[in-house]
């Protein structure tokens, strides 16, 4: 998993106020991955995992709420496309 001094690093946040907030945005990041079957308790997570929490991190920490007025659109080798090998099959 990605350490909070990795993901402030990531960000190029350097204030510690947003820690408690950035450390929720880690733990939202791997359970959402978790979710949606990525094993994230390998160590060490495969590079392209942890590129892939890396970007939902800073997604979600440069968008904070529920609602925008700006379009957001996936960039082009995006989250799906970076666990696609590492998500777990179903029948």
């Amino acid at each position: 998993m990605v350490s909070l001094a990795d993901a402030k690093a990531y960000l190029r946040f350097t204030d510690d106020h947003e820690d408690d907030v950035i450390q929720r945005l880690i733990s939202a990041a791997s359970d959402h991955l978790s979710a949606v079957g990525v094993d994230m308790t390998v160590d060490p997570l495969p590079a392209s995992v942890e590129q892939a929490q890396y970007l939902l991190i800073g997604h979600f920490f440069e968008n904070r709420e529920a609602t925008c007025e700006v379009r957001i659109r996936e960039i082009a080798l995006g989250v799906d496309r970076l666990i696609a090998p590492y998500q777990e099959q179903g029948v």
